[in-house]
Order: C-alpha cells, then sequence, then structure tokens
C-alpha cells in the first residue's frame, strides 16, 4: 500500500472516530423535551414552537409567553396568567405542577410561582 493511500485511510478512520464524539443525543436536541432542573414553556400547545428554558429558585417570576409548560424541577410550580402591572398570585392561576410534570394546554401562561420544597 502506497504511503498516500494509507495516509488517505488513516485520515478517513480518525474523521469517522471523531465525527461520532460531537454527535448530540437525540433526546437533548429535541425541541419538546426539557432537561432535568429547569422549567419550561412553549409558545403552542402540546410542547410545540419557541422553547423557553429557566433555571429557577423559590419566588415569582415573569414568564414569557406559554401555551404549554413543563416542570422539570424540584420544587412546585404555579402557572398563573397575571394581570398586568401587577405582582406575583395576581390574576388567574392556571395550573399547579408538581416535580417532573407537564401540562400541554393550560392558558396563557406569563408568570410562574416556585415553591420551596
Amino acid at each position: 500500500m502506497s504511503m498516500l493511500k494509507k495516509s488517505l485511510t488513516t485520515v478517513a478512520l480518525a474523521g469517522a472516530l471523531l465525527g461520532g464524539t460531537f454527535v448530540t443525543p437525540a433526546a437533548a436536541a429535541d425541541p419538546n423535551t426539557c432537561t432535568k432542573g429547569n422549567v419550561c414553556g412553549w409558545s403552542g400547545a402540546n410542547r410545540t414552537g419557541t422553547r423557553t428554558v429557566m433555571s429557577v429558585t423559590p419566588g415569582c417570576y415573569p414568564f414569557k409567553t406559554a401555551k404549554s409548560v413543563s416542570n422539570q424541577t424540584s420544587y412546585k410550580i404555579e402557572f398563573w396568567k397575571i394581570t398586568p402591572g401587577t405582582g406575583c398570585g395576581v390574576g388567574t392561576k392556571l395550573v399547579t405542577l408538581q416535580p417532573g410534570t407537564y401540562s400541554d394546554n393550560p392558558g396563557t401562561v406569563t408568570g410562574i410561582e416556585v415553591y420551596a420544597k
């Protein structure tokens, strides 16, 4: 085997091996999932559309408008349609999610309240 052919074979093999190193697992790349430790919202029902991902601790937060939500934190979270110009917990409570759960169509979420364990 010529030196050139050996070099090309080595480069091809190295490329194939390295290419597998950078592959992202399908679950991590799926825009319809929410990674552990986060709360997520999607602009569409049934976890479709643009996804928003937040890392939270107990407290109140405005939330980018979402029509489906997932709680993959260790906290209980209430999802609200907040009355404009008011604080947390004022408006319409849409759904309460325990850790590791989701809701595909709770209404239009604009704020969340995260409770300590």
